[in-house]
């Protein structure tokens, strides 16, 4: 009974209030340009990706094989294929179709990784599952062509709690890739003699700036704290992140950890994306609280004074 008891009561309060509204809607215009990059990016791979035999498809997208449409199929027609792509893409930028828009971006999204499988990383599988926890969540109180409501106030609660465990889903998730990547580290010989990033450091296909690569990895002490250091942040973090106390000290740790291997490694996108993804544990809140202080600037309100000025004049 204690344990229906609580059950209920979590349920209650993931139903009132949307925890992730805010953030939420900026992940969603990030997803949207991180897509679109791909797609402008990937294009010139075409001839090798889609050209160059089914050695280089090495699966196919579940929901296509269901319909009896083929990898081949898309890749001969690909260009009209990123065309339908892209313009799911804006839909959903701006909230047009709102969840049925986000489920068909996820189809293409699985479909599109379906074809370049071959250059894929860690961090583009991340993004398909941000996108589909995307497909339940309400992201569109804010950056969107109007918000998303329901005349039942039962639909209005259920989404509400839909959209908190979508949100609640991403970073335990992402809780779950660094602790997972923490385990193996510590399994492997030289992350656990805390001489891994030296092999980083002096490989040149990570040599983003030489000669600072070069000098750290001539500094045993710069290479065990790298090495120790990138273990403890990815093993303590799924813990304490959650904690008021050590969730910024974290949150800053994680974003040191990939703005580093960003610079140093030049491993851009997997980097970005982990990093935006950290202010989904900052509180809605602090969120809304600094939009409040924005609005409050000068330059602010010239332009939300300007904007409803021209709406005034247009309507008389």
């Amino acid at each position: 009974m204690i344990l229906k008891k609580r059950i209920d009561n979590l349920i209650e309060r993931l139903s009132i209030n949307h925890n992730f509204s805010f953030y939420s809607s900026c992940l969603r215009i990030f997803v949207c340009f991180y897509l679109a990059k791909d797609i402008l990016l990937n294009k010139q791979f075409h001839v090798a990706l889609f050209k160059g035999g089914d050695h280089l498809m090495q699966r196919e997208a579940p929901w296509l094989s269901l319909l009896g449409i083929s990898n081949q199929l898309i890749s001969d027609n690909i260009g009209i294929f990123n065309i339908v792509y892209l313009l799911l893409i804006v839909l959903f930028f701006f909230g047009v179709g709102k969840n049925f828009v986000a489920l068909l971006l996820f189809l293409f999204l699985d479909a599109s990784q379906s074809l370049t499988s071959v250059i894929l990383n860690g961090g583009d599988n991340y993004l398909k599952f941000i996108m589909l926890y995307l497909v339940f969540m309400n992201s569109y109180e804010y950056f969107s062509m109007n918000k998303q409501r329901f005349k039942s106030a039962e639909l209005n609660s259920f989404n509400t709690f839909l959209s908190n465990l979508a949100g609640y889903s991403i970073c335990i998730h992402l809780c779950l890739i660094y602790f997972v990547s923490a385990i193996h580290k510590i399994h492997t010989d030289v992350w656990f003699n805390g001489v891994a990033t030296y092999y980083t450091f002096s490989s040149e296909r990570f040599g983003g700036t030489n000669a600072i690569n070069q000098m750290m990895a001539k500094n045993g002490v710069l290479v065990t704290l790298t090495t120790y250091g990138t273990i403890l942040i990815e093993l303590f973090y799924p813990v304490l992140v959650w904690f008021k106390e050590t969730k910024l000290l974290f949150i800053y740790a994680a974003i040191a950890l990939h703005f580093g291997i960003a610079v140093i490694m030049m491993l851009y996108d997997f980097q970005l994306l982990f990093i935006v993804v950290q202010g989904m544990f900052i509180s809605n809140m602090f969120w809304l609280s600094k939009i409040e202080v924005l609005k409050k600037k000068k330059w602010m309100q010239k332009i939300l004074f300007t904007k409803k000025e021209t709406q005034t004049v247009s309507v008389e």
